[in-house]
């Protein structure tokens, strides 16, 4: 469920050098529906201003960060060490994801169809 739709509408106001196709994906994830009460809140803080936050019980499951070319997505910690996201079968089904040095998964998405998988993957829709 989306929080602050007019947060995210603030967002995407300032974000005029965005990739349409990129700008598409940010709001397929503002917009997924979770199971188990996650919530979708448009954050932003220093350097990065425009960021989906995805928050169930207290934690801050995954994150959604709007770049010009590309949403970059992270798998973080509390999604890893809660056994939600299995760290070997998330790198075999997206290849082209990355490990942080903190030890969270991050993945490029530039596109809707890619979202669509990133959320299926975390049980969205």
């Amino acid at each position: 469920m989306l929080l602050d739709p007019h947060r995210l509408e603030e967002q995407l106001r300032a974000a005029t050098a965005i990739d349409a196709a990129v700008r598409d994906a940010y709001l397929t994830f503002a917009h997924a529906h979770f199971r188990g009460g996650t919530t979708v809140r448009p954050a932003g803080h220093g350097y990065i201003e425009r960021e989906l936050r995805f928050e169930a019980k207290g934690d801050w499951l995954y994150s959604a960060v709007l770049n010009q070319k590309w949403v970059l997505w992270y798998f973080r910690k509390p999604a890893l060490n809660a056994g939600l996201i299995d760290p070997g079968k998330t790198k075999e089904r997206f290849p082209a994801s990355e490990e942080t040095s903190r030890g969270e998964i991050k993945l490029r998405v530039r596109s809707s169809p890619e979202a669509l998988a990133v959320l299926k993957w975390v049980g969205a829709e």
